[in-house]
């Protein structure tokens, strides 16, 4: 009798071949949203909304949904995925170019290298310094684009720039283009401009409800004069983050007066985590808390106290700080003519030909 053995065998393979065809393909991209799923899980500041935002990864990723994709259309698309589940701007998946470096085993600080790379960022940026400025009426103008964390540099940077302004009549501080940075640096800067030991905010863990105080921020004794001029400080909608924290702070305390637009509402702080050699997702692992208000502006961003377009924001705020020099007495009749005349013509005036003043 002829063996059956070979058909079997033939039929086995014809079974097995179509179910190969449907597996899952080794895309590259579903490796990536595994590992932001579980970076989630793993660190997200509320553990139940990285739950709901894991199972969304992982059911996507099953379905073949991030197939194909790859570099900045991927990046872009998790975050998409990422934002209805968790609304939480801080979430973002990156690309980069190049490669990253290389990650801590435990995944919960910086490896020496990351840190490395962090240096050199901050450095290469100038430790956030945009601009410094003497405005006619003795204004100063402080242009600020990133909060650096600690360092000697980082301290001299910020301590020059406040210095360079101490004495002015009124200062305007711009964050209109400063996207946040560490909160190290902004009690730096304002404790040129607060007493010692004010403290400014608090920082809560992990947790869907109750969470603890895992850190706290204070001024401290800086290099140069305490700083008592009327401070105005610029926001716009891409005011974010730590720059957000900054403008809450001295609107909180009563120490100055915010001008612009409502800002991008992130309040929940934390560190990109490494998912492979190009991309990494920024996972937030706690909110800040003010001292005074007991919340933060985390959704809701922070209201200005003379709302305008934050292309207009500049000639509001200086136009303040000129009418409250009007009161001065010390003036002459020739001065107090010239900066009448600046104020009148603000209106007609953006930014840099203010800034050519």
């Amino acid at each position: 009798m002829r063996s059956l053995l070979p058909f079997l065998a033939f039929l086995s393979a014809v079974l097995v071949f179509p179910l190969s065809l449907a597996a899952a393909p080794d895309d590259p991209a579903r490796a990536i949203a595994l590992d932001a799923a579980t970076q989630l899980e793993r660190f997200y500041v509320f553990p139940s909304r990285a739950q709901s935002a894991a199972a969304m990864l992982r059911a996507n990723e099953a379905a073949g949904a991030y197939d194909g994709l790859s570099g900045d259309d991927l990046a872009r698309r998790l975050t998409s995925d990422l934002a209805p589940v968790l609304h939480d701007q801080h979430v973002r998946v990156h690309y980069s170019i190049d490669v990253l470096p290389p990650a801590s085993a435990s995944g919960t600080a910086s490896s020496p290298e990351e840190s490395a790379a962090e240096a050199r960022f901050q450095r290469e940026i100038g430790y956030g310094l945009g601009r410094v400025a003497h405005l006619p009426g003795n204004v100063g103008y402080l242009d600020l684009r990133f909060f650096p964390s600690d360092s000697p540099e980082s301290n001299a940077v910020i301590d020059g720039m406040a210095n360079a302004v101490a004495y002015s009549n009124a200062i305007v501080l711009d964050l209109r283009r400063n996207g946040g940075g560490d909160s190290d640096g902004i009690a730096r800067l304002l404790s040129h401009f607060l007493p010692p030991k004010t403290h400014l905010n608090d920082f809560l863990g992990r947790g869907d409800a109750d969470a603890r105080v895992t850190a706290s921020t204070y001024t401290a004794v800086v290099p140069g004069p305490p700083i008592a001029a009327p401070l105005f400080v610029l926001t716009s909608s891409h005011t974010f983050s730590g720059a957000e924290e900054c403008a809450y702070d001295v609107q909180a305390l009563k120490r100055a007066t915010l001008v612009g637009e409502v800002t991008g509402g992130g309040a929940n702080p934390g560190r990109p985590h490494r998912l492979d050699d190009h991309f990494d997702i920024f996972v937030p692992s706690g909110r800040a808390r003010n001292p005074i208000t007991q919340t933060n502006w985390e959704g809701t961003g922070v209201k200005p106290d003379v709302a305008v377009s934050q292309d207009r924001a500049l000639a509001t705020a200086y136009a303040m700080a000129l009418t409250g020099l009007g009161s001065d007495t010390a003036l002459g009749t020739e001065e107090r003519t010239r900066l009448e005349g600046i104020r009148s013509s603000l209106p007609t005036m953006d930014d840099a030909k203010i800034l050519s003043l």
